[in-house]
């Protein structure tokens, strides 16, 4: 007890309830472990009621941490709050203690200015977090907060009451299935004697010491909360035996004592229909008091008795009760009640055990004489209130506060026992301080249907398309039009534009494109600067090139597809300037390309070659690495030797020629060439027919072997026949069949041999005999593919 402050974490939302001080310590001592959470991360700062130890921290916090974060209060507390840490601050900030003060009068001015008001009853949203006060009971103005994150509902009560007394409601039932209930379990399993027979016991001990004693009777209280119930009865008790009591006055001592009644003379509408229908009928307010006198100092109090008094602070710790304490503890006659809940480990807590000496303030010890009772006003609920509720609730999980351990351990056991076997299924929970408590929900994801999307019923088996909208954690599916009815949203075109560096001719740039995309329809604008080419690339992105501007303008309506494909774009036009077919291009006299169909054939093959030499001569020894065991790249002749067994070959890396004496070597590196080039050309070109260079190259190996193996020339010009025509795969077959240095070879074998090759990763590790077994021995139940795609 002491120091409340919670913190509830779920689906990246963080929310504080109430930031209070411990009232047994002093100093940073006092404040609650904040450094267990990072003040930045917390949206929300949820604080219950006024009392020290539920809200003193909060202009420290606010002001003096990195919280960013917005805080609420009802508007009572908001108000009585402000007095009541101005008073703290007063108390305890002296110039001894101005290191460790934990904030100042500035720091509470700035902090109260940012607290927001909520009232009984209303739903406030915050960035997905929703949260709705609810009448609590403890003191005027404190709520319990029902916090609701992504369907997940939390209700904490704070400090409540169940039971209505002569100015405040009793704590509600907010009528709503909650997943978690954080409430407090101060008396455990202690029950209270009812109201009427606490104030006849409380009157009565009143009346033995300032009666029949003349002592002076001392009751330590906070200056706001229940002390105003204590005055009531009080001044009621005063007015109807008045004739005892007349020569009896009652005090008030208190720095806030005028201003807590004006205080609660003013907030009497936020109080029950009791105090409101006597103030309606009597026309006069039930706190302004008769009885009861207002001092500031307890040097206004006198000495001797008979006499009254309510001083503060509660738990005697210092303040006036601690000094009226040791002016009247050695006389007998004089008596003290403590008529709340005391601390753990103060004074008020102490004494209760009656020991036969105080502490001095000043030090030393003390003889105390004066008699001793407890009878309790505090406005929490005792077992029987508390199992009640959390019986009307019926939470799944119970997570217990506010209490010291043993009362929390004795309320546990309880509450498991009581509904063991029932079909309440309820986890209790009783974290110690700094303790985390995880819990795990499934809840389903629903989205509601509206605008067009909903003006037909929806039938099994049917599907619905829109734009689903999730905003804290609600989700709504709509179509494109209404998102501005329903959401405020409004549907843009972002159209984009790219300037990309480019210093060569519009013919080399769209060379290139067409080069990757295909062939682009050209558009061509005129202007009095110059002349503007576009070229539209897959209907979505526009490339425009001007004689009069440097560089190249790239446009598009941004979605996902025109977004790869204008980087696509921007990657073609980037590498046109470094491309070795660029440099081969632009070569001669010429001031332009020709990309027209009709295009001479040896223009394009001397296009093609030129991509050849300079780009697939780089990538062939990895192709032929993984066909042969043995290939040694002979950089100062410019070659790749090949060597299979007693064969050998020799390909030039600038003109990829191949000299061998065996054409069925010649065909198979010709077929490997052929599919390095065909696998780097450009994708609109793949269907295109295989380059008269590689033509040449088969047709020079049938002519120069043609009187050697007759046989064998007829076989590579079938090989030459069939790639003119784009037949790729009939044309490995066809070359294969010539080669009499194995035996015999049927057509499908051979195929099976170049093509088993050419799609294993691991034929480059066969050793010689292997690879020479593959070309010379027969193979059965081989087939190719007549697609030379797919071949």
């Amino acid at each position: 007890v002491g120091r409340s402050c919670i913190c509830l974490q779920y689906k990246g939302k963080t929310v504080m309830l109430d930031c209070g001080l411990h009232a047994g310590r002093s100093g940073p001592n006092s404040l609650p472990f904040l450094d267990q959470i990072d003040p930045a991360t917390v949206d929300v700062l949820l604080v219950s009621h006024f009392h020290i130890d539920h809200a003193a921290a909060v202009p420290h916090y606010l002001e003096r941490t990195t919280f960013k974060g917005r805080t609420f209060m009802t508007r009572p507390t908001k108000g009585i709050f402000r007095w009541l840490a101005k008073d703290y601050i007063r108390v305890t900030n002296t110039s001894d203690s101005d290191s460790t003060a934990l904030y100042n009068e500035a720091d509470l001015v700035s902090a109260h200015a940012k607290i927001e008001e909520i009232d009984v009853h209303q739903q406030v949203e915050v960035n997905g977090i929703k949260f709705t006060a609810f009448n609590a009971g403890h003191v005027l103005g404190a709520a319990m907060f029902l916090v609701e994150i992504a369907g997940v509902k939390v209700l904490y009560t704070g400090d409540y009451s169940r039971e209505e007394d002569r100015h405040l409601v009793a704590a509600e039932n907010p009528g709503v299935a909650v997943s978690v209930l954080i409430t407090e379990s101060t008396y455990g399993l202690r029950s209270h004697d009812s109201r009427i027979e606490r104030e006849k016991n409380f009157m009565k001990q009143v009346r033995d010491i300032v009666v029949r004693r003349r002592g002076c009777c001392l009751l330590p209280v906070s200056a706001l909360g229940r002390t105003q119930e204590l005055l009531l009865i009080l001044e009621e008790y005063w007015s109807r035996n008045l004739q005892e009591l007349d020569g009896v006055p009652i005090y008030f001592v208190s720095s806030l004592g005028k201003l807590g009644t004006r205080l609660y003379q003013t907030y009497i509408m936020h109080m029950n229909q009791r105090i409101q229908q006597q103030f309606n009928r009597t026309g006069r307010n039930p706190f302004d008091f008769k009885h009861i006198k207002t001092r500031v100092d307890f040097s206004e109090v006198p000495e001797m008795g008979p006499c009254v008094v309510l001083a503060t602070p509660g738990m005697l710790q210092n303040g006036v009760s601690r000094l009226l304490l040791e002016r009247w503890a050695p006389r007998p006659e004089n008596g003290l009640i403590i008529t709340g809940y005391s601390v753990e480990k103060t004074l008020a807590r102490n004494i209760t055990n009656k020991p036969p000496t105080i502490a001095g303030i000043a030090g030393g010890t003390i003889p105390r004489r004066l008699s001793v009772d407890n009878i309790s006003f505090s406005a929490h609920v005792d077992y029987t209130q508390n199992s009640a509720f959390i019986d009307e609730i019926r939470a799944p999980h119970v997570v217990l506060v506010h209490g010291e351990e043993n009362a929390m351990l004795d309320l546990r056991a309880n509450l498991v026992d009581k509904y063991r076997g029932s079909d309440y299924e309820i986890t209790v929970h009783t974290p110690r301080n700094t303790r985390t408590v995880e819990m795990v929900f499934h809840g389903e994801k629903t989205a509601r249907v509206m605008g067009g999307l909903a003006s037909k019923a929806p039938r099994d088996g049917h599907s619905c398309a829109g734009v689903l909208v999730e905003k804290d954690f609600n989700y709504t599916l709509l179509d494109v039009g209404d998102l501005r009815e329903f959401t405020g949203v409004t549907p843009v075109t972002v159209e984009q534009q790219l300037r990309v560096p480019y210093s060569s001719a519009f013919s080399l740039l769209r060379y290139h494109l067409e080069q990757m995309f295909g062939e682009l329809p050209l558009t061509t604008e005129t202007s009095s600067s110059g002349t503007t080419n576009i070229l539209r690339v897959y209907d979505a992105v526009d490339v425009l090139h001007s004689s009069w501007k440097g560089g190249v303008e790239i446009e598009w309506d941004g979605n996902a597809l025109n977004d790869m494909v204008a980087d696509s774009v921007v990657a073609v036009v980037l590498n046109i300037e470094s491309s070795p077919a660029s440099v081969k291009l632009t070569q001669g006299a010429c001031e332009g390309h020709s990309h027209d169909a009709n295009a001479s054939k040896s223009q394009e093959t001397e296009r093609v070659r030129s991509d050849s030499a300079a780009d697939i001569s780089a990538k062939l020894v990895l192709f032929m690495e993984q066909q042969f065991a043995h290939v040694e790249r002979d950089d100062a002749q410019k070659k790749l030797v090949v060597r299979l067994n007693e064969l050998s070959a020799a390909v030039s890396t600038e003109t990829l020629d191949i000299e061998t004496e065996s054409a069925l070597l010649r065909s198979r590196i010709a077929a490997i060439i052929a599919r390095v080039r065909h696998t780097m050309r450009p994708l609109a070109h793949n269907s295109e027919p295989l380059p008269e260079e590689q033509l040449e190259v088969l047709r020079a190996g049938a002519d120069k072997d043609n009187e050697k193996d007759g046989a064998e020339a007829a076989s590579l010009a079938d090989a030459a026949k069939a790639l003119e025509n784009g037949d790729e795969a009939k044309a490995i077959v066809a070359g294969d069949d010539g080669d009499d240095d194995g035996g015999a070879h049927d057509s499908s074998d051979n195929s099976s041999a170049i093509s088993s090759s050419s799609n294993s990763s691991d034929a480059g590790s066969d050793n010689e005999d292997d690879a020479a077994e593959q070309l010379d021995e027969p193979q059965s139940g081989s087939a190719v593919a007549d697609d030379p795609n797919e071949a």
